[in-house]
């Protein structure tokens, strides 16, 4: 059958070289709880979503993990600031404190700071491919969309727009091996009841528009003094599990105890 003019036939492969391909595949490790959580250490083709309450400690876990990737020789990061929370200062400290260069850890982080979701949209399409990031990252990604369209009637547009900036990141991720993080706020979840989980009843902005261009989502929840929770709530890999973590000078680090369930 002839196809037609619009259509584009994509390449076939054998389930045996997909199986191929998945075992070549590295993971870039964070030396932090999170890996514990997914496999032991981020894909390179993967994105994942880590979100929570203001305040939680979202961007000191992605402070900590562009810190911890900015250490090494080649380890650029790219990192979109869509809420003006960067703060060198503190990665300066998270570096100093695990014996990290901090001159150099600060010079292969590179920080663009989008004011609209345009130029967050821009942002994306200005990553270098030299130095190519071992890293993205993507802090507050609804944020700005949030920002711009409001109201009901707005709601559409912004799901459209959101889910095009996310499939970006995923084809990104996928087509330059580079692991991607993004970090969002929450909403309450207006058919959950005091007697489901709290990540049920704390959902993720966005909705389903995020679920579908995500590999992972890790919920994070505080626990009792400085100890926060990091649940894998939805993956098509790993089972759900949490891990405890405490956010110290060092970014983030193993705590011991804790809630912990598999």
């Amino acid at each position: 059958m002839p196809k037609k003019a619009e259509e584009k036939i994509p390449e076939i492969k054998t389930a045996k070289q997909l199986l191929e391909e998945e075992q070549k595949i590295k993971r870039l490790k964070t030396d932090t709880p999170i890996d514990e959580l997914i496999g032991g250490g981020i894909r390179e083709d993967e994105v994942i979503e880590i979100y929570g309450e203001y305040g939680v400690g979202k961007t000191q876990i992605v402070f900590t993990l562009a810190a911890k990737v900015a250490s090494e020789p080649d380890g650029h990061v790219y990192f979109i600031d869509c809420e003006n929370t960067f703060r060198p200062e503190r990665i300066k400290q998270i570096a100093q404190n695990k014996g990290y260069n901090p001159t150099e850890v600060l010079t292969r982080i590179h920080v663009a700071q989008p004011k609209d979701t345009k130029e967050q949209i821009g942002a994306l399409a200005a990553i270098p491919k030299e130095p190519k990031p071992k890293l993205l990252i993507v802090d507050g990604v609804t944020t700005l969309f949030r920002a711009e369209y409001i109201g009901r009637e707005q709601l559409s547009p912004k799901q459209q727009a959101l889910l095009r900036f996310l499939r970006r990141i995923k084809e990104y991720a996928r087509e330059t091996k580079t692991p991607a993080i993004i970090t969002n706020q929450i909403y309450a979840n207006p058919d959950g009841t005091p007697f489901i989980p709290l990540e049920y009843r704390e959902l993720a902005v966005g909705g389903h528009t995020l679920y579908h261009a995500i590999n992972n989502r890790i919920f994070i929840r505080k626990a009792k003094g400085t100890t926060r929770i990091a649940r894998l709530v939805d993956s098509s890999e790993y089972p759900q599990q949490e891990r405890p973590f405490k956010i110290t000078e060092k970014g983030i680090e193993p705590a011991e105890g804790g809630e912990t369930h598999e």
